[in-house]
């Protein structure tokens, strides 16, 4: 795995803080959710979109990212997340939600297969030195905090 370049006063890349990367998470799933659920018939896929783009949104950030200060950025040159990249680092997540969504699709073989994919990206931000898990591999992607001014 590549390491971060040593930031200068134009790059600044500081490792995001993890709680507030789960709770950015936590908000995003709560507007998957909202949308699932108000959006009749079509909610879970309104909020299965969401999820798979939302860190493409005002320069990468999805908005739990952007309430609690942090930002999805390219690993080479640190530019903001596109929706391609978007795409990709949430797919694994997107992958567990629809486990939830539809529990009737798989039962409980579908949504164990959920829980374990959610454990296995959240054990991967806690060990990992810069904080990557799986859609940040399949990416190229990392989250930092955003520069204050």
């Amino acid at each position: 795995m590549k390491k971060i370049e040593e930031p200068t006063a134009e790059k600044r890349s500081i490792k995001a803080d993890l709680l507030h990367r789960f709770l950015a998470k936590f908000i995003d799933f709560l507007i998957v959710g909202a949308l699932s659920r108000i959006l009749t018939p079509f909610g879970p896929l309104a909020g299965l979109t969401y999820l798979l783009i939302a860190d493409g949104f005002y320069e990468g950030h999805s908005l739990g990212k952007k309430l609690m200060g942090m930002k999805v950025v390219q690993r080479e040159g640190l530019a903001p997340c596109t929706f391609r990249e978007s795409i990709l680092r949430n797919l694994p997540l997107s992958i567990a939600a629809i486990f939830a969504m539809f529990p009737f699709f798989g039962g409980l073989f579908f949504s164990t297969g959920g829980l374990l994919i959610i454990g296995f990206e959240s054990y991967l931000i806690f060990s990992d030195e810069e904080g990557t898990r799986i859609g940040d591999i399949l990416a190229d992607t990392l989250v930092i905090e955003e520069e204050k001014e």
